[in-house]
């Protein structure tokens, strides 16, 4: 089976939750015997057993929209020089005549991102990215979905049969927090993601605030890690909170002690795909608050967790609370339920034996 992986970036030569998810992907794809040939628009040779096909990048500087077909017209001239059993998109990145594939294209979306859109502009902003993803999923033989919320969204546009569900993945650390603390012990609260509204920050900054006003100030300390263009606003207004601290930019040497030093992990996220810092939390064995939005129910419930409404305080504050009163026993059975959900549901190597089962469906079909 000849596999055409074609994505607009490879972490870390590109930034992203779509970037990481190629590179890892296609690493496992090649483990498990795949012949893979990964196209990019990176100059380097990143995979060791894969071939690699260079495509220009996208201009940045440039209309996005344009930019990401101009792209796709040049990977459609790629594509065509060879023929494949399976040709994998990830986003827009097979876009250009893309039913000239259709009965091998898979379109992976992710995210789902313009069908999430928050406010008036950004919806007005989305409309012609949903057009374009609604033609592609027409077009295409098979549509990922990473679960929960997102699979309805794709089902609005096509028929179930052709929606695969294939979760987010991570390969687990090779360490797990394993002690916590007693009921109404000061509490490590990590959050970790980009400084931006749809990650929430401002709901999580105005449950401190309250929780801080009512007197529980020194039973949480929250660690705050990421940056972006909230950053700086939060960075001033933070500066009064004596159990708030900002950690900037997060190196990935210095994750590990981040997450087995917390005793649980926060993301009061407004829209999401299936999230990698909550997997990774549940990897380091932490139980987790998060949005039932996207794909996370998926990753949570209350075995493991809390999962809260978008845009509530008052049950990210109750979260919080009833967590607090949890003995460091019922504590320690949430964090083993986040490890194991992962060890045997999100692994890299499980979800990539999975896309090969899938594509072997597709082609004896």
């Amino acid at each position: 089976m000849k596999i055409a992986f074609c994505t607009d970036g490879i972490f870390p030569h590109a930034v992203g939750g779509m970037q990481r998810h190629s590179r890892l992907l296609i690493e496992e794809l090649i483990k498990q015997g795949a012949d893979v040939t990964a196209f990019h628009p990176h100059d380097k040779e990143i995979f060791e057993g894969a071939k690699e096909v260079k495509i220009q990048g996208i201009d940045t500087s440039k209309n996005y929209l344009k930019e990401c077909k101009a792209y796709s017209r040049r990977m459609h001239a790629a594509l065509k020089k060879e023929n494949y059993d399976v040709i994998y998109s990830q986003g827009l990145s097979v876009w250009y005549k893309a039913e000239e594939f259709s009965d091998k294209l898979v379109v992976n979306p992710h995210g789902l991102e313009p069908f999430q859109a928050l406010g008036f502009k950004d919806k007005l902003i989305a409309i012609p990215f949903r057009r374009v993803f609604s033609s592609i999923f027409k077009k295409a033989k098979a549509v990922v979905s990473l679960g929960g919320r997102l699979t309805p969204i794709i089902n609005g546009i096509v028929k179930k049969e052709k929606i695969w569900v294939l979760p987010n993945a991570i390969n687990l650390p090779q360490r797990q927090k394993t002690t916590f603390p007693n009921k109404n012990e000061k509490l490590e609260v990590f959050f970790l993601a980009r400084f931006a509204n749809n990650k929430g920050i401002h709901i999580l900054m105005e449950a401190i605030s309250q929780l801080n006003k009512e007197g529980f100030e020194d039973k949480f300390h929250f660690k705050l890690g990421g940056k972006g263009p909230m950053w700086e606003h939060y960075k001033s207004e933070t500066a009064a909170y004596k159990n708030v601290e900002l950690l900037g930019f997060v190196e990935d040497e210095d994750i590990p002690d981040l997450y087995t030093s917390s005793d649980i992990f926060c993301l009061p996220t407004l829209f999401e795909g299936m999230p990698t810092v909550v997997l990774e939390a549940m990897g380091y064995g932490i139980p987790i608050i998060v949005s039932d939005v996207g794909a996370t129910a998926e990753q949570v419930d209350t075995s493991n967790g809390y999962l809260i409404n978008k845009n509530n305080v008052d049950e990210l504050k109750k979260a919080l609370m009833a967590y607090l009163e949890l003995s460091a026993e019922e504590k320690k059975s949430m964090g083993l339920t986040s490890f194991e959900r992962v060890r045997n549901n999100f692994t890299w190597s499980a979800v990539a034996k999975r896309h090969l089962e899938k594509f072997s469906e597709m082609q004896s079909k």
